[in-house]
């Protein structure tokens, strides 16, 4: 009797064992990198970081999609392992792209959409991971410029006059968001009005947002002033920048004060006083 049993547990022994080490085997992606908003024209890596758990588990395949596009396999068990399919906005360069890494060349607003990571081991358990992230492509403006009602080159304004500049980010997708700085400091909000966007017929915009203060406010010194305007879409960042001169002439009569009233001088008094002046040095 027990002689008969015995093949029969050395069966389910190995069956249990067999079960274990099918049950063992694991596949887990460690980390995948998608860059979130890079800029169209680049080249892009997105990789894909695994470990295959489990005695003597090797890689059967990685592949790649977006959306419902396969566009990478690699084959982990075959002698020509990488293999690259072509569709709008996608396209591999197979020679740097390795097991964990495909690089895509030159992306486009039409590259953008979710990224999916697949990592199975071999059979026959054929132990499967997934991950997915999205990616959005951007197009930074094709030109941020800095323009004004002045026709002085360089713009010089005298004190009390009004200055008003437009920053204009042209072909932006999405919108750019525009800032501006004077000297390297932040102007307040309510020097600044934002103008309607124009939106072309491929979905880029152009925005404007202009800048109004009153001379001589923002001039240092030397009679001069640095307005910058930064036009961002998502980390990427243009600059335009222009500086601004006050007459110095203008300058000085407007900002000549009483020593102890504090009290600006007006034109007729500062003419009376100059000619005093010199009568006094001519009588002897």
């Amino acid at each position: 009797m027990c002689g008969r049993l015995l093949p029969h547990l050395a069966t389910l022994l190995l069956l249990s064992w067999g079960v274990s080490a099918y049950n063992r085997k694991m596949v887990e992606i460690l980390q995948l990198e998608v860059p979130e908003s890079p800029q169209a024209g680049q080249d892009v890596t997105l990789t894909c970081r695994f470990r295959l758990h489990g005695q003597n588990h090797r890689l059967y395949t990685v592949n790649w999609w977006r959306g419902k596009d396969q566009f990478y396999t690699y084959k982990g068990t075959n002698y020509d392992p990488k293999h690259a399919y072509t569709f709008r906005g996608i396209q591999v360069k197979t020679d740097e792209s390795t097991e964990e890494s495909v690089v895509l060349r030159n992306v486009s607003e039409e590259t953008s959409g979710v990224f999916k990571c697949e990592v199975m081991g071999e059979g026959p358990s054929f132990r499967t991971a997934v991950a997915t992230k999205p990616m959005q492509v951007v197009v930074p403006p094709s030109s941020v410029v800095i323009t004004s009602n002045l026709l002085r080159d360089p713009p010089h304004y005298s004190p009390g006059e009004r200055i008003h500049l437009n920053c204009t980010a042209s072909g932006a997708k999405p919108r750019a968001h525009i800032t501006w700085d004077i000297n390297g400091t932040p102007v307040r909000i309510r020097e600044t009005t934002k103008i309607p966007d124009f939106e072309d017929h491929d979905g880029r915009v152009t925005s404007t947002v202009s800048l109004t203060f009153d001379a001589p406010n923002y001039f240092n010194q030397n009679n001069m002033a640095q307005v910058a305007c930064h036009a961002q879409v998502a980390g990427h960042t243009k600059t335009d920048s222009r500086d601004l001169f006050l007459h110095p002439a203008s300058s000085a009569a407007y900002n000549h004060q009483y020593a102890s009233a504090g009290c600006q001088l007006s034109t007729t008094w500062t003419i009376l006083s100059m000619a005093s002046l010199l009568l006094s040095r001519a009588i002897p």
